[in-house]
């Protein structure tokens, strides 16, 4: 198989898919992308690398379509366009890049001889979390989720969600900011207008109110000033950044580390990302909307699962508490998995 990069289409055999779905015709390629799949997890060990390189193609072109998915664009990927995949296909292409990840599989074998092990394992995780990203609900349908379980799981947690915003104070600081808030934010805010006080609220950073964004925007804009070091991304890659952007918009933060909602102009204008305190921001584990992330605050309640890679318990004192997978206690208390709403997704 000749590679020539850590591009999913970037060797001979992602290309001649890429070929073979322009040949086929356009009701026949659903099918190719779907059969690319379930070759990888019907097949014996050892993975045959060309099985491999051929499903996590395909799994480029179902995440390219879902939420947060980047088009491809490689001149060796399918000039064609793909006609909508079924959504069922999100869940078979993630099992079949955890079979290509896992052993015995001769790419992973291939690549873990070579100094760009480490990078191709970062793209098929990313391609991963890509398409494990629920569908967005509206945020005032997951608000109203979320505001439904700690009512009833979390009494000290849901008394500390503020009002709305006042829409006069939202039009003022975007005036301020010189940034406009996006529809899911606006959403968010006439839910609730942040915290009245620190909690543990959301497996990131507890959300602010429309004066706490504001002032963390204005601190770190002052901090940043002209200074190339902090304005400026380090290095070519797509995935660095400046310590602080201007059009970045801090909605929640914590010990000055704030996660930000990304107003640049671009593929990923409204994405969330991280701008800590003391590294540069960094977009590539977030999210790709507020929307979207939200909605798994609210699935993961309901189902009793993890969001970014937090787990919901709860405290004696009656507060929702999001912490690493198996925990146990919090500062020598007792933590209790949070419980689910009976197996429903309050989806309807």
């Amino acid at each position: 198989m000749g590679t020539w990069d850590v591009g999913l289409f970037d060797n001979d055999t992602a290309a001649d898919f890429g070929g073979t779905l322009d040949d086929a015709a356009e009701a026949e390629r659903p099918g190719l992308v779907r059969d690319a799949l379930v070759r990888v997890l019907d097949a014996e060990d050892p993975l045959d690398q060309h099985l491999a390189v051929e499903a996590v193609a395909a799994a480029a072109l179902v995440a390219a379509q879902g939420p947060g998915g980047r088009p491809v664009t490689s001149p060796y990927g399918p000039d064609l366009p793909v006609p909508e995949l079924p959504a069922g296909l999100r869940d078979l292409a993630v099992r079949a890049l955890d079979r290509v990840a896992a052993e015995p599989s001769e790419l992973r074998e291939l690549w873990a001889e070579t100094v760009e092990y480490p990078r191709w394992l970062r793209g098929l995780d990313r391609l991963r979390r890509v398409l494990a990203f629920p569908a967005p609900q509206p945020v005032a349908r997951s608000w109203a989720r979320i505001d439904a379980w700690t009512r009833r799981h979390a009494p000290a947690s849901y008394a500390l969600l503020a009002p709305p915003a006042d829409p006069v104070e939202v039009e003022a600081a975007q005036d301020a900011m010189g940034v406009r808030f996006p529809a899911d934010l606006l959403e968010s805010l006439a839910c609730h207008d942040g915290i009245t006080q620190w909690a543990n609220l959301l497996p990131g950073q507890p959300p602010m109110s429309v004066a706490g964004m504001l002032a963390h925007w204005r601190m770190c804009v002052e901090i940043a000033g002209d200074d190339p070091d902090l304005t400026q991304p380090h290095g070519d890659g797509e995935d660095d950044e400046p310590w602080w952007h201007p059009q970045w918009i801090p909605w929640a933060q914590s010990d000055g580390d704030s996660q930000v909602i990304d107003m640049r102009e671009g593929p990923g204008r409204g994405r969330l990302g991280t701008a800590s305190h003391d590294e540069t921001g960094h977009f590539g584990d977030g999210w790709p909307s507020l929307a979207v992330y939200l909605t798994a605050v609210a699935d993961a309640l309901d189902q009793g699962t993890e969001a970014d890679e937090m787990t919901p318990y709860l405290t004696p004192q009656g507060e929702l508490w999001w912490d690493s997978p198996g925990e146990t206690e919090l500062n020598g208390e007792p933590l209790t998995p949070a419980p689910a709403a009976g197996g429903a997704s309050g989806r309807g």
